[in-house]
């Protein structure tokens, strides 16, 4: 992985891998987001309904994506991009803070890329920026029993499962397991 300039102000440097770039989302990137934020099969899996309309995608992009930013104290996420393309396909972040040192990973793609490693290199990546810029302790990940491919990801990356919270609801009030995993410093840090 090659870092693409400096963490300041909690915005992260872009970063580049071996196929992908990931850079940070503006709002012009808004229709190529909403393109996949408006799927089922990507929205539902990932905990939330599908987006509505590009306007719905702006004003998340410009009010509440820094707004939790700010109030959970987090680093800026990525959009995902194909090398030597701008545009976004995916995203991967730290959504979720549990601790001064413990943040929640979170991940979404266009279905038109499923399958390929796109996400897990991309998870990959943003592992090595939480554990080698940010200090992180432990990096979580959370996905529904019935989000395989999340789950596999999160085996692929070194992810252990830490619990199964049964009878939880998702977005669209199905009941289903609520997963866990978790990812040590130390644990990581063996796999490399």
């Amino acid at each position: 992985m090659k870092i693409l300039g400096t963490f300041e102000n909690n915005i992260l440097p872009d970063l580049e891998t071996e196929r992908l770039v990931l850079r940070q989302r503006l709002l012009s990137d808004a229709e190529d987001i909403f393109a996949y934020a408006k799927l089922a099969e990507v929205s539902y899996p990932a905990g939330f309904p599908p987006v509505k309309s590009l306007e719905d995608e702006l004003v998340y992009l410009r009010d509440i994506y820094p707004a939790n930013l700010e109030r959970q104290s987090l680093p800026s996420g990525y959009g995902i991009t194909l090398k030597g393309e701008n545009r976004i396909i995916g995203s991967v972040d730290f959504n979720n803070r549990h601790a001064e040192d413990i943040l929640e990973i979170g991940y979404l793609l266009h279905p038109d890329y499923w399958g390929q490693g796109i996400m897990t290199e991309a998870v990959e990546a943003l592992l090595e920026v939480g554990f080698d810029l940010l200090h992180l302790h432990k990096i979580e990940l959370a996905c529904f029993d019935y989000n395989y491919a999340s789950c596999r990801i999160a085996e692929k990356c070194g992810f252990t499962l830490e619990a199964s919270v049964r009878d939880r609801r998702d977005a669209q009030d199905n009941r289903c397991r609520d997963l866990r995993y978790g990812l040590l410093r130390s644990e990581w840090e063996a796999l490399q």
